[in-house]
């Protein structure tokens, strides 16, 4: 079932999404050299160290996309996540343009108000719904990436293979 706003899609637009709502699943050639990159990621959260956390966020992200076989993305880390009366973003997207030469990945580590380290759950799952905007474009080669429901089945998928099944909780 569409979301809402497929109704004021363009036929073009339409097209793109009913496309990327029959994607559900990430297909990894092997989750289990992932892993420990996964793990790394969550010690460096608990470091409270962006450097850290950033230079184990890009090296997940070089390993995904590298077993994919796609451009790679560069990731950055914020500190406290910007938010006004409306909400706060987690991440951002950004795909290759006149002005960004390589796609970028931009996670924010701090909550907004409290500015405590997220938690590992909700960072991973913030770092790949980014990199499933980056699939969509490079993997599955749509003109557009819309939040449908195969993409957000996307995301679990990574999720559930490098978190849920890869990590003892």
């Amino acid at each position: 079932m569409p979301y809402s706003y497929y109704k004021r899609l363009p036929a073009k637009d339409k097209k793109i999404y009913r496309a990327s709502d029959k994607i559900s699943n990430v297909s990894l050639k092997d989750s289990a050299e992932l892993l420990p990159l996964v793990r790394s990621v969550q010690s460096a959260l608990k470091s409270k160290e962006k450097r850290i956390v950033l230079q184990a966020s890009q090296a997940l992200v070089n390993q995904l996309t590298h077993q994919l076989t796609i451009p790679p993305i560069k990731v950055k880390v914020l500190t406290s996540r910007p938010h006004n009366n409306y909400g706060e973003l987690h991440g951002l997207y950004e795909p290759v343009s006149k002005k960004v030469k390589v796609a970028e990945i931009s996670v924010w580590m701090l909550t907004a108000k409290r500015k405590q380290v997220v938690a590992f759950k909700t960072y991973m799952r913030t770092l790949f719904h980014e990199v499933c905007h980056h699939l969509d474009y490079e993997l599955y080669k749509l003109e557009d990436s819309y939040h449908t429901e195969g993409f957000f089945k996307r995301e679990s998928s990574l999720y559930t293979q490098l978190v849920l099944e890869g990590l003892v909780q």
